[in-house]
């Protein structure tokens, strides 16, 4: 979407004569993810009302970002950014249960999450609209974002036992489940940006989001469940999304920046589909699904502009 959108820009500017302002930018720090879901035992909610449950904690994340922006004769704007992040550690836990809220839980075990990752793509444009003497920019946006999780649920520990059901109470070997989410579609925000003076700039952005959510699991241990596809979870969702940094110019085209960000996400009812080894298909429902994400970045932008058609000014 961004190569096609950008492409349509310089096509556009080459027609009558643009000046583009640009800005790439690599960063890279720490993102740390909350993700949970649990199912009932029917299509109604019902039988129980939470039969089993799936929580992620403290998935810690090392994240690289490469964004870009450009500023089109002062108005119209583009920015994207692609991110791919490495799981270094987090937990999970699997719960089973046999009553209403939560009670009878028969089946525990708390896990650990390696060999995931995550990815991420956003993209947005919108028009620029400068206040206070250019003391304040802002630029509502419209745009398209797809997130993904690849989760490895591995180093099994059986917590709560129940004889002839589950594993006895410790360590269970041979775990390596894995749970894929995608997350995506459009969003709504704003961008502000306040140039402090020279060398700083500080900025923010917010977005809502709504969102289609998709997953797909492999429980490698459940004899009963196809594989490699063992169950597939489908619901819509809406979340927020929210930015704050800065940065400061050492260059006329260099410049450092820190960045906070912060979303969470969170679906309605779905479907949870089944699929068992001897070919049978069941669905029940999928209660929920949050997934919260904090991350702090450090990068460096290259800022260049650029007139077009193009002229001796990089």
């Amino acid at each position: 979407m961004l190569v096609l959108s950008l492409s349509l820009i310089f096509a556009a500017a080459n027609a009558r004569g643009a000046e583009i302002k640009s800005a790439i930018e690599l960063s890279n720090g720490y993102r740390v993810d909350q993700l949970d879901w649990n199912i009932a035992g029917n299509l109604a909610g019902t039988n129980p009302n939470v039969l089993s449950e799936l929580t992620w904690r403290d998935i810690e994340i090392y994240q690289v970002n490469l964004g870009l922006k450009a500023l089109i004769n002062e108005g119209f704007y583009v920015r994207g950014a692609l991110g791919y992040g490495w799981i270094f550690d987090g937990s999970n836990q699997d719960s089973d249960f046999q009553g209403n809220n939560r009670t009878g839980e028969f089946s525990r075990s708390n896990n650990g999450t390696e060999d995931s990752h995550v990815v991420d793509a956003s993209f947005g444009m919108g028009y620029q609209f400068t206040l206070i003497s250019g003391r304040l920019r802002f630029i509502p946006l419209l745009g398209y974002s797809y997130n993904q999780q690849n989760l490895t649920i591995t180093d099994g520990f059986q917590t709560i036992s129940t004889p002839g059901v589950t594993p006895p109470v410790g360590p269970f070997p041979g775990l390596a489940s894995t749970y894929k989410t995608e997350w995506f579609g459009p969003w709504l925000g704003l961008d502000l940006i306040v140039p402090v003076n020279e060398k700083i700039t500080l900025s923010g952005s917010f977005e809502y989001h709504w969102a289609s959510y998709e997953a797909e699991a492999n429980w490698n241990l459940r004899r009963d469940f196809a594989h490699p596809t063992s169950f597939e979870h489908s619901a819509d969702g809406t979340g927020l999304v929210l930015s704050l940094g800065g940065r400061y110019a050492f260059s006329d085209r260099w410049s450092l920046a820190l960045t906070m960000n912060y979303q969470k996400l969170s679906t309605d009812p779905g479907i949870d589909r089944v699929y068992l080894v001897n070919g049978a298909i069941s669905e029940t429902r999928l209660n929920e699904v949050n997934w919260e994400s904090f991350a702090i970045l450090i990068g460096i932008t290259y800022r260049f502009h650029i007139e077009w058609p193009l002229s001796n000014s990089i």
